[in-house]
């Protein structure tokens, strides 16, 4: 209502007055509102939604039991605990930049299996950690299978090392080529550009990790967020 002294009583035309001002406000807001939301989706690249991307966490249940995969003998961290923290923060990253279908597959079967079970997607990364008896063995890798393997995944294969040894601070000790039942079982080829390959961030053995296993895996699972979208989108 209108200003006035105590005991005013509007008239009827400042009440008119009052909602055609009420009324612009309202479009002013509504006007406003769309241009945030436009901004806020003018970066956002529709593409992404298109994509299907399978993060395999290695080892754990399958049905011979469970495999824990490496442990570290100092602070007794599992391998298979630490392919779950990378492939969440991985999925974490990549909802969080656009990305609609990404699944964290944790089955409990053999890993040949699996791979054939997520053969539709565009992208397929097997997460591992590596291990070995001396706590200087340290670096990034990653694996391509070595007859099947071709280069969209090795571009991915390269970007992962990439981003692991940016952000891990670590040697980049490039692309391996093994024959792997899991990337067997998952390269279909139905789409021209899938890729699929398996990583090995870092040592969970080395004595640069200085046992920070769970801060080493999540900056692990940004690296490799980042990697697969830089792959699929540039």
């Amino acid at each position: 209502m209108p200003n006035g002294p105590r005991g005013y009583v509007p008239t009827f035309d400042d009440v008119l007055k009052n909602l055609d001002k009420l009324k612009k406000d309202i479009h002013n807001l509504k006007v406003d509102h769309n241009y945030r939301l436009e901004e806020l989706n003018k970066d956002l690249n529709p593409e992404k939604g298109k994509f299907i991307i399978t993060l395999e966490v290695g080892h754990g249940p399958h049905p011979d039991g469970f495999e824990p995969g490496a442990v570290d003998p100092i602070s007794g961290k599992e391998e298979w605990k630490l392919n779950q923290i990378c492939a969440a923060a991985c999925k974490k990253y990549l909802l969080n930049n656009g990305f609609k279908d990404v699944e964290i597959t944790d089955e409990n079967n053999y890993l040949g299996s699996i791979g054939r079970n997520n053969s539709q997607s565009h992208v397929f990364v097997s997460i591992h950690h590596n291990a070995f008896n001396l706590d200087t063995a340290q670096g990034s890798e990653t694996i391509v299978h070595d007859t099947k393997s071709n280069k969209f995944d090795n571009k991915l294969a390269e970007l992962c090392n990439k981003y692991f040894s940016q952000y891990l601070k670590t040697n980049n000790r490039g692309v391996k080529k093994m024959s792997l039942s899991v990337l067997d079982g998952a390269i279909s080829r139905w789409t021209t550009n899938q890729a699929v390959v398996l990583v090995e961030p870092y040592f969970i053995t080395g004595k640069d990790v200085n046992g920070a296993h769970e801060a080493w895996s999540q900056r692990a699972g940004g690296a490799l967020g980042l990697a697969i979208e830089e792959y699929l989108v540039g």
